[in-house]
């Protein structure tokens, strides 16, 4: 639902004829309280950790999948866009309006669990929910899903995930979100309803996602653009009842690369994270006694038992925060057994690989666990603006890029000097992939209602204010350019596609007809999300 001061009271502002009708419309389809034209809506939707869009006519919350197919119709008849937003965690130009003769769906109203069916193992969920929300849920069946969020999954929705492709929970084992997706449930830009598993046929529940050619693939990353996503059935697991964590710090990227690469092949690490000393000290943040304190009986609660915890908080409280001082990386592995026997196996195992490593307090595995999805700043700490990209790459290609991107980095670094951008790495590995390889960009600038919607209460009073900083803001745009144009030499790829990353200007012969072909099918009109995978 749209905030209780934002949401609409029909004003001035829609004076325009074919406007108030539209807006009449879309209040019939969804109500006045899912309709919003107000100016800070407008922006707050429109945004995201980099970039604007246009603005709008509205955003609508429709609730049922019924009210997105009458929406679709109304947008088709009436020469209008329609661009999807899930939880806006993103930050690449994903979902924002390239023109402003175009409505946003916000998918908050469309946010129920449908049904969570323990013997088929398996749980359909509306595309609005979010991965924080849906874990609590399947914790009362003692299940999780098999891939069960990125980081931000207090924001962040299932179907956003799915549309654009992510990360983290479950990535060590499993790989990226869409591996465990069994069905999708889909309005396409012809305002038709399409199931993509075997609940693609009439009284077939979606039980299988590979009943004939895997439609559920076609529509997993697509950044919103062949498709509406209303709903996504995920297969579930039992939830491990015995979790641990280690950490090891490294001087040489190959080394660590190789121990990813290792863990990655035998599936023994649930969660595989890494950063530089600089991403480490900043997301520690300043030492805080009491909030250190809380972190602690996080961790103490999800030991498990009273010993356990007094054990793991006394490890922390030793280590502190000095592991940080001096590594040039730190790579954090969170490791699950069915039993104490079977944890031991994997850390051992994970302890031979990591020989080149030092081992260190294991600090972040064990918060990472105790607060799977907390509020998660969209700006540095200190109230700078920061951006993340990323590529994913095989093993074979690490050392010649990272090479090449130290190369790059070094290049810009008197520019960056000059403007006050500073640059960090974070690393994840994903099962069956690669490695996910991440520059951050930190930079002070002004904010965007989407930021100061987004920061956390926690950094109240910490964070400065700055002016624009447009010089920064560009020369930021300008290494992104570079730095995509390294991957694909590379040959990486991408999450997170949006408007970014190249990809359809990349689709080589065959591939390239064929996802035009899908593209015209599915959207005749070329209404949803227009622009997005280069469409």
């Amino acid at each position: 639902m749209l905030p209780h001061h934002n949401r609409m009271t029909m004003e001035a502002s829609t004076s325009n004829h074919g406007e108030s009708d539209l807006l009449e419309k879309l209040i019939a389809i969804c109500g006045a309280d899912a309709i919003s034209t107000s100016d800070a809506d407008l922006r707050f939707f429109s945004q995201d950790l980099f970039f604007e869009g246009a603005l709008p006519i509205a955003v609508a919350s429709p609730s049922t999948p019924a009210a997105v197919v009458e929406i679709v119709h109304l947008c088709r008849t009436s020469g209008l866009s329609i661009f999807l937003r899930g939880g806006g965690m993103s930050y690449t130009k994903a979902f924002q309006p390239t023109h402003d003769n175009a409505i946003m769906l916000d998918f908050s109203n469309l946010s129920a669990i449908r049904e969570i069916s323990v013997q088929n193992q398996s749980v359909t969920v509306e595309s609005g929910c979010t991965w924080a929300a849906l874990d609590a849920s399947l914790a009362k069946h003692g299940l999780r899903a098999r891939f069960w969020g990125p980081m931000s999954g207090g924001s962040a929705t299932v179907g956003g995930s799915m549309s654009q492709g992510t990360v983290t929970f479950g990535s060590g084992t499993t790989g990226a979100s869409a591996n465990a997706v069994k069905s999708f449930e889909i309005i396409s830009g012809a305002g038709e309803l399409i199931r993509t598993g075997s609940d693609g046929s009439k009284g077939t529940s979606p039980f299988n996602r590979n009943f004939g050619p895997d439609l559920t693939g076609i529509f997993a990353n697509d950044a919103g653009a062949l498709g509406i996503k209303t709903a996504v059935t995920l297969e579930t697991e039992p939830r491990p009842p015995h979790v641990s964590g280690l950490s090891f710090a490294y001087d040489d990227f190959d080394n660590m690369a190789e121990l990813f690469s290792e863990l990655s092949a035998r599936r023994l690490s649930s969660e595989m994270i890494a950063m530089d000393g600089d991403v480490a000290r900043q997301n520690a943040g300043p030492a805080n006694l009491v909030e250190d304190a809380k972190a602690m009986w996080r961790i103490g609660k999800a030991a498990g038992n009273p010993v356990a915890a007094v054990g793991r908080m006394a490890k922390i409280a030793m280590g502190g925060r000095r592991f940080l001082d001096k590594a040039k990386y730190t790579a954090h592995f969170v490791v699950e057994g069915r039993d104490k026997a079977e944890l031991k196996s994997r850390i051992n195992a994970i302890r031979g690989f990591a020989r080149s490593g030092t081992e260190i307090v294991n600090t972040v595995p064990l918060m990472t666990r105790a607060d799977p999805f907390p509020v998660l700043p969209v700006t540095h700490p200190d109230g700078r603006r920061m951006l993340p990209i990323h590529g994913v790459f095989p093993a074979s290609a690490l050392h010649d890029f990272h090479l090449d991107y130290s190369a790059l980095k070094a290049r810009f670094s008197e520019k960056m000097d000059a403007v006050d951008v500073t640059v960090a790495e974070f690393f994840a590995g994903i099962a069956g992939v690669g490695l996910l390889y991440e520059p951050v960009f930190y930079w002070p600038d002004a904010l965007y209602e989407y930021h100061r919607r987004r920061t956390p209460e926690y950094l109240d009073g910490q964070m400065s204010v700055y002016p624009e900083n447009l010089p920064a803001r560009e020369l930021v745009g300008e290494f992104v350019e570079a730095f995509n144009i390294l991957v694909h030499r590379h040959g990486g790829g991408h999450f997170q596609i949006g408007r970014l990353y190249p990809y359809a200007e990349n689709r080589e012969g065959g591939a390239a007809t064929l996802l035009r072909d899908l593209k015209q099918a599915l959207d005749p009109d070329n209404i949803i999300n227009p622009g997005a995978l280069g469409l």
